[in-house]
This record gives C-alpha cells, structure tokens and sequence, in this order.
C-alpha cells in the first residue's frame, strides 16, 4: 500500500497494522470495498458505501480514512470519519442520513469543523472476535473495531476537534420491538451493561449514550433506529 501510512506497525506474528490515507490509490479502494463489502453485505449504497463514495471521502478528508489490515495483508476493518461544526445542541443531531448526506461525506465536510463525526466502523466477520497485538500507544491487545475507533479518536482530537460524535446502529432493537426506542437504548443487562451490543460497545469505549432517534438510516435490523453518542476525549484503557 505505497501510498499509505502505517502507524506504528509491529512486525511480531497476530500483530494488526493500522493505515491512513493519504490519497485516493486502486489497492487501498480495493482494500476498503472488501471491508465494505463483507462488513455490511452489501457494496452498494445503503448502508455499504460504493466505490465512489469511498474516494470522494478520501478525496475530501484522507486522515478521516481509515484501513487494518493483517501482517499478510488480508484487510481487516476500516473507519470513516469527517468534520462539521455542531452547537452542542442534541436538536441539532437527527438522522444519520441527514448529518451524512446519506453517506456523502464529501459534500459535508468542514476541514476547519469543531466536531468529528464516525461515519462507520466496519470489521469483516471472520476477524470480529479476535483480538490483536499492535504497536499503537495503548498496551493490550484489542480487537479492531476497538483499535479502529481509538486511532480515529486520537487524529480527531490532535486536529481540534472539541468533540467526537457518532449515530450508533442499534442492531438488537429487533429482539426487543415492544420497546420505545428511548427504552431500548437505556436497557441494561444484570450485570449493569447497555443490552445492545454496539452501544455497549461505544459506552466502553468511553462515549457518552446521548440521544435515541427512531430513524437513522435504512436499517431493518435496528428497525432504522440508531443512538447518538459523544466523545469528548481519547480512548484511554
């Protein structure tokens, strides 16, 4: 990937190596259209973005892209992300749809905007419950998706951002449809931790579980409901 970053690669077996862009290149689209392609079924719109939605983020905003892939090159999980100036208002944060341009990231983007947004996080499925050594600023072993979002928080914050914002899928809500969305998205488990998976996973991640919406995206899964959620710091472990 020659026209790529490698952030602090190791070179011991099982370790994972994170990318940024740097520009639009054949490899790294290919790379990132079979991420999208495997972690959302799909590589065309909805919510897999197509070939040209992805070099248009690139194009846009290259830092805001990013690619894990193994030491044998096998991609892994990729991140997006862009900025946009948020009032701090949760008014302001309606569909994912709307604050994306329905992915077009391109068209939204504020180079100079005090908020980052996760567009997406997506891990094909064969590595989602691994874990990984990695060289990265954080000592243990994390699966991708974790990695992925830490590395992205990291560059958000070092740009200027005041704060980090994303529209979580809420892929369980169809288990539990009797279920307001308000309800859902602040049901816990007896062990005290958010039901759903993605939620429990951004709250761990250090994320504030901010506002429900009961339409995100096209999304049956999650009844096209989604919650958003706010960092306002790195990932620390």
């Amino acid at each position: 990937m020659n026209k790529s970053k490698t952030i602090a690669p190791s070179h011991a077996a099982g370790t994972i190596q994170i990318f940024q862009a740097t520009s639009v290149d054949d490899l790294l689209l290919g790379h990132l259209m079979l991420v999208e392609t495997e972690a959302w079924g799909t590589a065309g719109e909805n919510i897999g973005a197509s070939r040209d939605k992805i070099a248009r983020r690139i194009a846009s905003f290259p830092a805001g892209v990013t690619l894990a892939r193994t030491n044998d090159s096998q991609p892994v999980g990729s991140q997006f992300a862009f900025r946009f100036d948020w009032n701090g208002s949760p008014e302001a944060l309606t569909s994912w749809d709307d604050l994306t341009a329905c992915g077009w990231t391109d068209t939204v983007h504020c180079p100079q905007g005090n908020t980052g947004f996760l567009v997406g996080v997506g891990v094909a499925p064969a590595f989602r419950q691994k874990e990984f050594v990695h060289a990265l600023r954080w000592k243990k072993p994390m699966r991708a998706s974790a990695l992925l979002i830490a590395v992205t928080l990291d560059t958000l914050f070092r740009l200027g951002v005041k704060q980090v914002i994303g529209n979580a899928r809420v892929p369980a809500y169809h288990k539990r449809p009797e279920l307001s969305v308000d309800d859902y998205c602040s049901l816990r488990r007896d062990d005290g931790k958010l039901f759903d998976p993605v939620l429990r996973f951004h709250e761990a991640m250090g994320a504030d579980i901010t506002k429900p919406v009961a339409y995100s995206m096209d999304d049956p899964e999650s009844r096209n409901a989604g919650c958003w959620v706010v960092y306002r710091r790195p990932f620390e472990d």
